[in-house]
């Protein structure tokens, strides 16, 4: 919702097009009159010319989201202006036209605006940006190590040889796989040497991230109170923090469930009302963590252990535990907003994760920086031999 516009007070509304290397402006006054249509360089030289433009003016911004639009969107509110992020799976259904051309998107969202009609999404702040790109590369990491132990087991398979250790750098797992090598092939023992080092590469990777995240939730209190859940730690909580980013934006604890995709789809029609599986709405990031924390809250906590077990006789076992993820995201909201720790929260368990968590927040990046990294590539490649030869 856009703030109250006094009358005498004339506003500026301006839509982007905002594509990677240029913008196209429409600039439309309060009477839905267009001042202005123009292109303009996606540059840091045009974004200056662009605020020395129209920083004296009220002047309200809307533009799409998209990776560069995002960009923008960020330099834009850096700026002071009053920014806007539209839906733009939304405006699709608002405009069904044949029509679409920069210059017509952007008369749209000027328009849209105008009106107080934007479909608006949330524009996350600076930090909660920087965790949410933390923790999902984090998970991404996450995901690639899985992939390389699910192509090491298909190899050691190959040979006849099942790994039945969980952790395959764990002592037992380790053991197995050096027992096995000696039936590989060469060929086979060169490949699974380098996804072992990928994997222990990786490993540290995600140390690393995970140190990071410790040394930015030192200071964060909404952090630390959602550690206090079993099965919460750093990386998990700096996860739902970074989804949520402001737990303010959400009226009532219903709002924040249906915003993270946990509500059940509903088809009503007059005497029918359909329910069925959740939304899957909103952020997935969200959704993994919740539903991961949940099969382990329900151990530790004898409320939830006892709700999860009431709920698989009428649901079965994976409705159950994402039940169980709804609740433990409602009770979230409860926290923040009374300012309250986990109501069953085991006290030599949140201690342990507190230490833990500054521990880690003084260690130093197992990642090169940039400038090593760029060294590093420079140096690879005088070393590495000429294409030419195997060409």
């Amino acid at each position: 919702m856009l703030p109250h516009k006094p009358l005498e007070v004339v506003w500026i509304y301006i839509g982007l097009d905002v594509h990677k290397r240029t913008v196209f402006v429409t600039e439309m006054d309060n009477e839905g009159n267009v001042n202005e249509q123009y292109d303009m360089g996606n540059s840091a030289s045009s974004w200056e010319g662009f605020r020395a433009r129209y920083a004296v003016a009220d002047t309200e911004i809307a533009l799409e989201v998209s990776t560069t639009g995002k960009y923008v969107a960020r330099k834009l509110r850096d700026m002071g202006f009053h920014t806007h992020m539209a839906d733009p799976s939304t405006l699709a259904l608002i405009f069904r036209t044949a029509k679409k051309n920069d210059r017509e998107d952007s008369y749209k969202l000027a328009k849209l605006l105008r009106l107080e009609e934007l479909p608006e999404v949330h524009l996350p702040s600076r930090s909660s940006d920087d965790l949410r790109s933390l923790t999902r590369y984090r998970r991404s990491i996450g995901n690639h190590i899985t992939m390389i132990k699910n192509r090491i087991h298909a190899l050691l398979s190959s040979y006849g040889v099942a790994i039945d250790a969980t952790d395959i750098f764990g002592r037992k797992g380790i053991a197995q796989i050096h027992a096995a090598s000696s039936e590989l092939s060469d060929a086979d023992r060169l490949i699974l040497s380098s996804m072992l080092e990928r994997i222990s590469v990786l490993r540290n990777h995600a140390a690393s991230v995970e140190d990071r995240l410790s040394a930015m939730a030192m200071g964060n209190a909404a952090i630390t109170r959602i550690m206090t859940i079993p099965g919460i730690n750093v990386y998990s909580s700096s996860a739902i923090m970074a989804e949520i980013d402001d737990i303010s934006r959400f009226a009532t604890k219903e709002k924040l469930a249906a915003y993270a995709g946990l509500v059940p789809r509903q088809d009503q029609s007059g005497n029918r009302d359909i329910k069925g599986h959740i939304s899957k709405h909103g952020p997935s990031m969200l959704r993994f963590i919740l539903v991961n924390a949940a099969h382990i809250v329900i151990k530790y906590s004898e409320r939830m252990r006892k709700k999860y077990l009431s709920l698989v006789r009428r649901l079965g076992r994976n409705r159950a535990i994402v039940a169980i993820a709804r609740i433990l995201l409602e009770t979230i909201y409860t926290m923040l907003k009374k300012g309250e720790d986990f109501v069953d929260q085991i006290d030599t368990l949140t201690e342990r994760k507190m230490k833990s968590m500054k521990e880690r927040a003084k260690n130093p990046s197992k990642v090169k920086d940039v400038e090593e990294a760029i060294r590093y590539i420079r140096e690879k490649r005088m070393k590495d031999p000429p294409k030419e030869l195997f060409s």
